[in-house]
């Protein structure tokens, strides 16, 4: 008892607000470690469930993309890469080749989302 009112007694102010500051910029430091986050392509290959589909696409570390049915029946693909902070998604139609740029708003354990032209938000789901 005696020993718990000397430690006490032994903080002073200044003692209090120097472990205060301590703890404050201790918390400032990992949440900075969270925001410098680096974000590959790695990333993103995998099954995942669209929130706008109900068929999985299946991204490839080739950076090649696949609407494919649980049969196996391939509904769509083309190539996809990730830069800028987008995933670019490209499609051949007819002669040409058509990019599609999406800015990736967050990426999450098993969970990423991305912005659509339209301004709607497009969450994906890990499947695998």
């Amino acid at each position: 008892m005696i020993v718990c009112r000397l430690r006490l007694a032994e903080l002073s102010a200044g003692n209090v607000l120097r472990l205060i500051a301590a703890a404050l910029v201790g918390s400032l430091f990992f949440v900075g470690l969270a925001g410098c986050q680096r974000i590959s392509e790695g990333d993103f290959v995998g099954k995942w469930q669209s929130s706008r589909a109900i068929t999985p696409i299946h991204l490839a570390a080739n950076g090649e993309w696949e609407l494919r049915q649980d049969d196996g029946t391939i509904l769509q693909y083309g190539v996809w890469r990730y830069a800028d902070k987008k995933i670019i998604w490209s499609i051949k139609q007819g002669s040409r080749v058509l990019d599609d740029p999406t800015p990736v708003l967050a990426v999450e354990h098993r969970e990423f989302r991305l912005q659509e032209r339209d301004g709607a938000t497009t969450v994906f789901r890990h499947l695998d």
